[in-house]
This record gives structure tokens, C-alpha cells and sequence, in this order.
């Protein structure tokens, strides 16, 4: 009987170590299935706040570019109205130089010719070089305006 009483005690223990074994196999699976969830979970929370950053980045590298194009869009205005400005003055100049020497040789003239016609020549020459400096200055202002309109409302824009 003591045989058999032993018999029962191993069957029971080894009843006993198998339920344990099974239920901690149960247990460390469920646990990590839950710890797998919560990384998961985690995960999902991170994805958001990754997604806003390389939005945000591309908006900055948005604007960047928008800035540096309106940057090179106003560097190129100015150049074209300092352009303007330099070709009217030198067509100016040009033209008051080609007065200049037309008067000069209607005055040679004139002088040979008689004083009376002299001195008419000079006040048409004077009335000429007055002519030029306000068509140069009304020009002048003129472009002035235009490039400060432009420059504005590109600044607007």
C-alpha cells in the first residue's frame, strides 16, 4: 500500500508539475502577446508625431524656397530698373552730347554769319539744353516711380 500510496504522490506531483508548467507557458504567453500590444501601441502614437516633424520640415523647406525665389525676384528687379536707370542716363547723355555739338557748330555758324544770329542761336540752345535736363529729370522720375510700384507690389505678393 505504501507502494502505491507513493505511486499517487508521483502521479499528483507530476499532475501538479505538468498544470504549473502549462499555466506558465499560458501566462508567459499572454504576457507577451500584451507586452507586443503595448510596443505596437506605442508605435502608433510615435507614427503621428514623426508624420508632423517631415511636415513641418517640408513646410520650412517650403518657405525657404519661397523666400530665396522672392529673394532672386527682387535682386532682378533692381537689377533691371538699375539697368533702365543707367540706359536712360546714357541715352541722356548721348542726346545732349549730340545737341550739344549741333549747337556748337550753329553757334560757329552763326557767329561767322552775324552777332544778331548769335545771339539768337544761344537762347535757342539754352532753351534746348533746358529742354533736355527736364525731359532727363521728368524721365528720371518717372522710371523711379515705376520701379518703386513694381518693387511694392511684389512685396505685396
Amino acid at each position: 500500500m505504501l507502494e502505491m500510496a507513493l505511486g499517487v504522490v508521483v502521479i499528483v506531483k507530476v499532475g501538479l508539475w505538468l498544470l504549473a508548467s502549462c499555466a506558465q507557458l499560458v501566462a508567459t504567453a499572454l504576457l507577451r502577446g500584451v507586452a507586443f500590444l503595448v510596443v505596437a501601441a506605442v508605435q502608433l502614437v510615435r507614427l503621428p508625431g514623426q508624420a508632423a516633424d517631415a511636415a513641418l520640415d517640408a513646410a520650412r523647406d517650403a518657405v525657404t524656397a519661397a523666400v530665396e525665389l522672392a529673394a532672386g525676384v527682387v535682386r532682378d528687379v533692381v537689377a533691371s530698373v538699375a539697368s533702365a536707370l543707367l540706359q536712360l542716363l546714357w541715352d541722356t547723355a548721348a542726346g545732349a552730347a549730340e545737341l550739344a555739338a549741333s549747337a556748337a557748330v550753329e553757334l560757329l555758324e552763326a557767329a561767322r554769319d552775324g552777332g544778331e544770329e548769335a545771339a539768337k542761336a544761344v537762347a535757342t540752345v539754352l532753351e534746348g539744353a533746358a529742354e533736355v535736363a527736364a525731359g532727363m529729370l521728368a524721365k528720371a522720375w518717372e522710371s523711379y516711380v515705376d520701379a518703386l510700384s513694381l518693387v511694392l507690389e511684389n512685396h505685396r505678393s
